[in-house]
């Protein structure tokens, strides 16, 4: 597994204002996997392989989460969806909710929210010596937590217990407001998007 630099939560914090973080143009842009991946692997990120496809697609074929302990402190950070002073809080920004829409997600929020955001963190985060990680949709972050929390051998891994993560959704009905996901009991919870409370854990595709 490649050498991951040690990035704290307080660092990427911290250089939130001064980085304006890009997420890869194109799927798995850095990946050129020659064989497959099994569920349960580890991926060329360093992190855990959580969902397989099954036939490539234009997005990817695996998705990987950042393991355990990726931001260098033994919690996963908190950051806001979008702050109350960007343009994105009080205006619905563009997201989907399917596998292969959180890469354009972040991409979104990062342009109306600015860097200081859960999905800036996320974008920030270099594991594994790649620069495409991002803060997943609604269902990949179900189908993570299904790989975390449903008997799965890699729940130690992954972390997250009674965790509550932010994804990269907008909520259809409430312009405030975005989805998270609670690895308690699996729900997707609606709350503001100025919320500090939420946890941010990367993932990426390829």
């Amino acid at each position: 597994m490649p050498a991951a630099p040690i990035v704290t939560a307080a660092v990427l914090l911290a250089t939130a204002g001064a980085l304006s973080p890009a997420v890869a143009s194109s799927p798995a842009a850095q990946d050129r996997p020659a064989a497959e991946y099994r569920v349960g692997d580890t991926g060329p990120g360093g992190g855990v392989v959580f969902y397989d496809a099954g036939t490539r697609a234009g997005w990817g074929r695996y998705l990987e989460v950042a393991p355990a302990g990726w931001s260098g402190a033994t919690r996963d950070p908190l950051a806001p969806w979008c702050p109350q002073e960007r343009p994105g809080h009080d205006a619905p920004v563009p997201t989907g909710t399917a596998i292969g829409t959180g890469r354009a997600n972040t991409e979104a929020i990062i342009a109306a929210c600015g860097g200081r955001t859960a999905a800036g963190v996320a974008a920030r985060y270099q594991g594994g010596g790649r620069t495409d990680w991002f803060l997943p949709s609604t269902d990949e972050l179900a189908a993570l937590y299904d790989r975390a929390r449903r008997g799965s051998a890699d729940r130690g891994r992954i972390g997250l217990r009674f965790a509550l993560v932010w994804s990269s959704t907008q909520h259809p009905r409430i312009v405030d407001g975005a989805w998270a996901q609670t690895f308690t009991t699996g729900e997707a919870v609606g709350d503001l998007k100025s919320s500090a409370m939420k946890k941010v854990r990367p993932i990426r595709a390829f």
